[in-house]
């Protein structure tokens, strides 16, 4: 199972308002159905990706349907597919009209126009597969994400300038990773009693303020800066303004058979 160490400091969800069209909609005298749409996400009004899914709703008098007031079809299953309770679900490439209709009169209905397009091949990023292309990208990763505002736990960051990589850093946080899976232990401090701020004074890095974030388990750059972005400590350290240098460490063995250290520091 993946760890994240409590973060080490020394010296120093996004809510998307759905929006809605209004369908055509054929009035009768006794029971009114009105129509609202609920879109996720996404997808825009009126058109879903091969795959994605949409929840429709109506109201009948100005309230919920019960069960089977309402019927659902679709005009075209190829293209897209709809529950009896308004899910559907776009399984081809066109376009298609969902219809809610009263069960006890088919002519008062409420007519959805879909347009379904073919779902896209995402572009594979290329996976690193040497340590120093790890620790590169997990520095790509760490800029990426202070260049956004972004809460950790309680408190609020706004984006801060990217770090540069610092060989003393990087050797530092090296060392420990290795350590750590070559002795089969994970811990700031090393098993001979270092601790991080003697690790990276001992590389000649003369600090002002440094910060240490380790982890376990995790198997791609992208799942461990992830994981520390999760972790209040942790996030902290990547997103404060106070350190302006990373390094990062990157070893296989031990027990959990990946090691990641992020060295931060300022001088």
């Amino acid at each position: 199972m993946p760890l994240l160490s409590r973060s080490l400091l020394l010296g120093a969800l996004l809510t998307l308002a759905a929006c809605g069209s209004t369908p055509t909609t054929t009035a009768t005298s006794d029971d009114v159905l009105a129509a609202t749409e609920t879109l996720d996400s996404l997808a825009s009004a009126g058109t879903l990706t091969v795959g994605q899914t949409r929840q429709l709703s109506v109201t009948v008098n100005g309230a919920a349907p019960s069960a089977g007031q309402v019927t659902w079809t679709s005009s075209n299953t190829t293209v897209a597919t709809v529950s009896s309770t308004g899910l559907v679900t776009a399984r081809a490439a066109g376009s298609a009209t969902l219809r809610a209709a009263l069960t006890a009169r088919p002519s008062s209905y409420v007519d959805f126009s879909l347009t379904v397009t073919a779902a896209t091949t995402p572009t594979t990023p290329t996976t690193p597969t040497t340590p120093s292309a790890f620790a590169q990208r997990v520095l790509d990763l760490t800029n990426a994400a202070r260049a956004q505002a972004r809460t950790c736990g309680t408190a609020s960051y706004p984006a801060v300038a990217a770090l540069t990589s610092n060989a003393q850093l990087a050797q530092a946080a090296q060392g420990h990773a290795s350590d750590m899976a070559a002795r089969n232990y994970f811990s700031h401090t090393s098993q001979d009693g270092r601790t991080l701020s003697q690790r990276v004074t001992a590389t000649g890095y003369a600090w002002r303020a440094i910060a240490e974030n380790i982890a376990a388990g995790q198997t791609t750059p992208e799942s461990v800066v992830a994981g520390w972005l999760t972790s209040e400590g942790h996030c902290r350290n990547i997103m404060s303004a106070s350190y302006k240098e990373l390094g990062v460490g990157y070893a296989t063995g031990g027990s959990y058979g990946h090691y990641w250290v992020q060295n931060f520091g300022s001088r």
